[in-house]
C-alpha cells in the first residue's frame, strides 16, 4: 500500500463536497473503483486534508488517484504529497 496526500486545505467543506460529486453515493471512506468494480483507492477527509490510501492490487495506479486530488485541490486549495 502506498499514500497521497492533500494537505493545507484552504476549505475542508470544498474538499468534501468536492469528493461527494467526484465519487458519489459513498463518504468515509470514498472509494474509487476500476472498471470491473475493484476498489483502486481510500480517500478519507481529516480536519484540513485528505488521505488516499492506494490497494497493494493497484499500486501503480497512481495517475486516477493524482487526478481526483487536483481536481479537488482545484476547488479546495491544498498540496498533494506522496509518501513516496
Amino acid at each position: 500500500m502506498k499514500s497521497h496526500f492533500l494537505t493545507d486545505v484552504a476549505n475542508a467543506d470544498a474538499a468534501r463536497a468536492a469528493l461527494d460529486r467526484l465519487l458519489p453515493f459513498q463518504r468515509d471512506p470514498w472509494v474509487l473503483f476500476d472498471g470491473a468494480g475493484d476498489a483502486i483507492a481510500y480517500f478519507n477527509a481529516d480536519g484540513d486534508g485528505i488521505t488516499v490510501d492506494i490497494s497493494g492490487r493497484h499500486f501503480n495506479e497512481d495517475a486516477a488517484v493524482i487526478g481526483l486530488l487536483e481536481a479537488v485541490q482545484r476547488e479546495a486549495g491544498g498540496a498533494i504529497e506522496s509518501d513516496d
